[in-house]
């Protein structure tokens, strides 16, 4: 298995664990803020399309956000975001999934004919902290989606939910 396959596998793995804990959450909690600065279920979702984003478009094919996600919904689940509890600040939990999966699809459709050595090219934008390379931004969205898949199984736990495995 050659690098770029690896990644789009991670990503694929990461999404599968993701996808898989939130069919195990009831959709009428995902609102639910379980603690004083814990998050919800739904800003998580939200938040993982718009940073795959970031992550992917824009960071190793230097494509412009808001040709997949609007300005609005990178105010609401982006970087620096503060989740709210009011469903109705929010699209609904199928525009959400629907965001949620679309913008996965698309990312691997993007960078699935990446060669070698396009992995190995710089990102666009300024400098990251966790990456500077086309493959450490696509394994960063990796990396970023199992961190908030974990903080869903949290908020499950607090919901008194058990672990999945």
């Amino acid at each position: 298995m050659n690098r770029l396959h690896l990644l789009i596998d991670r990503l694929k793995t990461a999404r599968m664990w993701t996808k898989d804990l939130l069919r195990h959450t009831d959709e009428a909690r995902w609102f639910e803020m379980p603690a004083a600065g814990v998050g919800h279920i739904a800003w998580q979702v939200g938040h993982l399309a718009v940073s795959q984003v970031a992550l992917i478009p824009v960071r190793c094919l230097d494509l412009p956000f808001t040709d997949f996600v609007s300005d609005e919904l990178r105010r609401q689940f982006g970087r620096g975001s503060t989740p709210t509890p009011d469903p109705r600040a929010h699209p609904s939990l199928p525009e959400l999934g629907a965001l949620f999966d679309e913008m996965q699809h698309r990312c691997i459709e993007m960078v699935s004919g990446l060669t070698e050595a396009e992995l190995d090219q710089p990102t666009a934008g300024e400098p990251h902290p966790l990456f500077s390379t086309r493959a450490g931004a696509i394994g960063t969205a990796v990396m970023h989606e199992t961190f908030h898949g974990g903080q869903i199984a949290l908020i499950r736990r607090l919901f008194g939910l058990a672990p999945l495995r």
